[in-house]
């Protein structure tokens, strides 16, 4: 029972940690983007 919670917070983590990424990137993108237009 121990290891299965364990798993599922480990699997939890990792997706927190993705969905982190993932927004780092698109507030990168949407910096970039803004940037590039205001630059024309």
């Amino acid at each position: 029972m121990d290891e299965d919670l364990f798993e599922v917070f480990r699997l939890m983590a990792e997706d927190e940690r993705k969905r982190r990424h993932l927004k780092e990137i698109s507030d990168w993108l949407i910096d970039e983007h803004f940037e590039l237009h205001q630059a024309s």
